[in-house]
């Protein structure tokens, strides 16, 4: 993670969630790549968004990450909503104990550092969703970030080590609600890295619409494009 979990990035993607309906979204492009598994486990899980829209649909859902912030909010979360199978456990996910159905990470470390470790711990089903291209598409374009994983990064080690997979590009509004034009301001300046800031206001200016609402009077539009790879055991065997 290229930030610090705190109240404020925890309240932007809460908000950009609820906003645009992404975690709901991609509910339902993963919910048929995980039939026939009871047991899930998230790996890099951050907040757990999409996890909450998957609960009803399993046993049970380890949620897993390394920030001791995120899983607390997770836990907190689980408790306030009633989610008794939903489980936040706070490790290295490659160091987490266990085998379940399903593993996936989405948009989550290195596919040459973590996949080998990755599948062994899925019985059935890995399913890797990663970013469309290699740097992000937030604030002015040459401060954007590099991405952990990509679409064709993670094509070729799968290719390179023989591992059978299903290929599903997509996209997925996920663009972000603003309070105030301060607001826009500090979120595009959290996923940018060091513009300097007029550059970053003059983005901002020419990048936030207008929504009329009065919760949310300003919006940054994005779409999210990314892969959705899906790894069966019975194929990789």
């Amino acid at each position: 993670m290229l930030f610090e979990w705190n109240e404020e990035t925890f309240r932007w993607f809460y908000e950009a969630s609820e906003y645009t309906g992404y975690n709901r979204e991609m509910a339902k492009l993963l919910l048929p790549r995980l039939g026939g598994c009871k047991t899930l486990c998230d790996m890099g899980c951050g907040m757990a968004l999409v996890d909450f829209e998957l609960a009803p649909y399993f046993q049970t859902i380890t949620c897993v990450d390394i920030a001791p912030e995120a899983v607390q909010n997770v836990q907190e979360r689980a408790e306030t909503l009633g989610c008794l199978n939903l489980k936040a456990v706070c490790s290295d996910g490659m160091a987490a104990a266990g085998t379940w159905d399903a593993v996936m990470a989405l948009f989550h470390g290195d596919v040459e550092i973590m996949g080998e470790s990755y599948l062994r711990k899925a019985r059935k089903t890995l399913i890797l969703v990663v970013h469309g291209s290699a740097y992000g598409s937030t604030g002015p374009e040459k401060y954007r970030i590099r991405k952990c994983c990509d679409v064709e990064h993670t094509r070729a080690w799968l290719e390179r080590n023989q591992i059978s997979y299903d290929l599903e590009l997509a996209a997925l509004e996920f663009g972000q609600p603003h309070r105030s034009l301060a607001d826009a301001v500090a979120y595009t300046r959290t996923f940018s890295k060091a513009a300097p800031e007029e550059e970053l206001r003059d983005y901002v200016q020419s990048h936030v619409k207008e929504t009329g609402r009065e919760d949310f009077p300003l919006y940054t539009p994005k779409q999210r494009s990314f892969g959705i790879f899906t790894i069966r055991k019975e194929d990789s065997v």
